[in-house]
This record gives structure tokens, sequence and C-alpha cells, in this order.
């Protein structure tokens, strides 16, 4: 073994020296932050924004010229996030962010389970979602038995808005979740919504990938699996990604929000293609007390109800009572979802309720060219709000400017 001199010894401690002080000072970099509202009045408005050199994720606080403070939450791909209470249209706000991590509790929390995580704001429920196996009832054969979607879905009252393995009505919808009916892949028809056909299911592909909490948001990220059970041996068509972010209670505690991102890309060299169909897609189930359709209620960005179906729209609320509370949710569509304004499927009798764009005609999820969806979520307690639900959708179609500059 060779070794090294006193004086090259002398020269890489000075070397590593520097090293560590070049990297904390590329993780501890100072930033001024400019938020511009533009032409929409913000109100507890959800930020991102990328940094442009590497910050360790974390949580980083920042000052505005008034010297308010305010929490950043910073995640892996170095995107940070804040909420930013009050801006008027046409104005602006400058921020200096702190290059020290500070350490705060509270905001958006995960308890993870044997099969199920849970997600809290403020200490209050707000979702679950099915990482392992849900427990079918006697009534429902093992073909029930799966896991990869939310529920239940909770209102800020604590009402639940959504239903699962009901033998009854349907006991393959399950809350919120994803899934194809009318398909072509490999020469074959597989049918992924209704696994009753044995054609094919979705199912989830591992416990979790990922998983987070703090104060501006908690998530995960996980994977799912389309399989295609109509083949002599079942083969994967699709990998799905689902990532899940929650955020803290707005407007008083009255609102819940979160936000899921549906990435599918084909697994093999041999692309899915989806025909000119009436529902599939990224699906909600309401409570089972909306089953009595005079207990339930649609209502579309457009001003309609259940004759909504067919039409294309950026968000629907769908509420009743649920164990006699009134409470319900909005779903938001973004404008970079494919076909925006996509089109409803809007059951005429069930609380069942989608954005299907292949309404509008065929589609194709080719190898190398995933499919991405982006959803907003909104729960609340009592009658919606439509011109408030609509704002909510502007800020979220619309977000806040911010131009970010090294000091």
């Amino acid at each position: 073994m060779k070794l090294l001199s006193k004086e090259s010894t002398f020269m890489s401690v000075i070397l590593i020296f520097f090293l560590i002080l070049a990297n904390s000072k590329l993780y501890a970099q100072s930033y001024s932050l400019t938020v511009s509202a533009g032409d929409l009045d913000r109100s507890e408005s959800i930020v991102s924004f990328y940094l442009p050199e590497v910050t360790a994720p974390g949580i980083y606080r920042m000052e505005s010229e008034a010297g308010q403070l305010v929490d950043v939450q910073v995640d892996e791909d170095h995107r940070g996030w804040f909420i930013l209470d009050q801006l008027s249209a046409g104005e602006s706000r400058t921020y200096q962010l702190n290059p020290e991590p500070v350490t705060l509790s509270g905001g958006v929390s995960i308890s993870i389970g044997s099969d199920l995580t849970t997600f809290q704001a403020d200490g209050q429920d707000v979702l679950g979602y099915y990482h392992g196996y849900n427990s079918p009832p006697e009534e429902l054969d093992e073909r029930y038995r799966r896991g990869g979607y939310i529920h239940p879905v909770t209102s800020p009252g604590g009402v639940v808005l959504t239903n699962h393995l009901n033998p009854d009505q349907h006991p393959h919808h399950s809350g919120i979740w994803s899934a194809w009916t009318n398909t072509q892949f490999q020469g074959r028809t597989p049918d992924f919504w209704n696994v009753h056909a044995n054609t094919g299911r979705v199912d989830q592909a591992d416990s979790l990938e990922h998983a987070w909490e703090g104060p501006v948001h908690a998530g995960l990220t996980a994977r799912h699996h389309f399989v295609d059970l109509s083949a002599s041996v079942p083969v994967i068509a699709l990998n799905e990604e689902w990532q899940i972010r929650v955020y803290p209670s707005v407007g008083g505690g009255n609102f819940r929000l979160f936000d899921l991102k549906v990435t599918q890309t084909a697994n093999t060299a041999q692309p899915l293609f989806l025909p000119e169909y009436r529902y599939g897609g990224v699906g909600f189930r309401g409570h089972v007390d909306w089953d009595d359709p005079d207990n339930a209620t649609f209502l579309t960005s457009e001003g309609l109800g259940r004759d909504g179906h067919g039409t294309r729209v950026r968000w629907t609320h769908i509420g009743g009572h649920s164990d006699g509370e009134l409470a319900g949710i909005a779903i938001l569509g973004h404008p970079g979802n494919y076909r925006h304004p996509q089109t409803v499927r809007i059951h005429p009798n069930e609380p069942f309720f989608f954005f299907f764009f292949t309404q509008l005609g065929d589609m194709i999820i080719e190898p190398g060219s995933p499919y991405v969806v982006h959803y907003r979520y909104i729960t609340y307690d009592g009658e919606p709000d439509a011109e408030l639900i609509d704002q909510m959708w502007q800020d979220y179609a619309y977000p806040v400017g911010v131009t970010v500059r090294k000091q």
C-alpha cells in the first residue's frame, strides 16, 4: 500500500475543507423572490417555484419587505412551496429567502398503517390511500381485494364523501381510482375497469414509492400496474404513477385541498389504444347515502346538473347528505390536461363522476410518450359556492408568477 507524505496529507485535508465549504455555500444560497398576482385577486394561493441551484430539501423561512414571515417547503426536486395569504390583482411582493433550514411542527401529516396511509391537515383526517390491500365483505370475492386508490375522503366537518366495496351497486368503484374500460392491446380487448369481467385489473405495484409531510403539504408517490388478464399469461400493459399532495385547510378551515397527478406509460413496445367510449379514466364514487338520486346533486362550471353529462367543463361539484350531514366535493380539471376542457361522465341516477375525454374520440398511449393528467379536489360542508369554486379554479389554472434571483 502506498503511503502519503505529510505534505500530501496536508494538501488533501485542505482540499477536503474547501470542497465542504463550497458544498455548504451551494446548499446555503440566499434568494430574492418576487411574487406577482397577475390579473387575479389571490387568497391563500398554493405557490410553487424552482430554485436555480441545488438547495437541500427541508423547511425554510422567507421574509417580506413588511416583515411578514412565511414558511417555505423545499422538496427533493429543489422546488419550493408556500401559501400566499392575500395579494390583489396587478400587485407584487418581494421576499428574502433565508438560506438556513428551520425545524417546524404542524401543517399536514401522514400516518402509514399496514394497508392504509392517512393524511391529516390541522389534526383532522383529509383522506386515506390504500397502499396495501382492502378487506372486501363476505359478499365479494377475491377479485375485489386490491389497493391503489383513495378512500375515505372527508369534508372539513368530518363527513365521509366517498364509498367503496358496495356489494349492492358497482363494487368495483373505489373512492377515487383510475382505470380504462374499452381498450385494445396486442390484439386483445382487456377491460381494466370491470374486474368482474376477468379480462383486466389495476393493482398497486408496491407499498409506497415515497412519502413525506410538512407545513405546506404532505404527499406520496405510488405505482400501479394495469394487468391484461386476457392473455395466455397476464401481462402488464401500463405502468401508472400517482402523486398525491395534501395541503393545509384554507378559507378559515372551511375548505380542504388535495392534488392528484397521474402518469401512465406503456410497459411494452406496443401501445394501448383507447377507442371512443363513454366512460373510463380517473373516477369518483360518492357516499352510499348518495345512491338515492334525490339525495345527491351535481353542479358543473357551466351551471348544469346531471344534464351536464357529455359537456366540456372546467370543474364539477358532487354532494349530498351523508349520515344526515350536507357536504360535497369539487373536482377541478387543469388546462394542461389532454383535450381540456374535458368532457364529463355524470351518471343519471348514481353518485358517479369523472372527466373522460375519449367521448370526443380515440386516443393512444404510445411507448415513450406518457399520458399525464392533473386534478385538484376541494371538499367543504354545506351547499357549494359556485363563484368561490370558480375563483379557486382560476387560481389553480393560472398560478401566481414567481421570479427568483440569487442574492
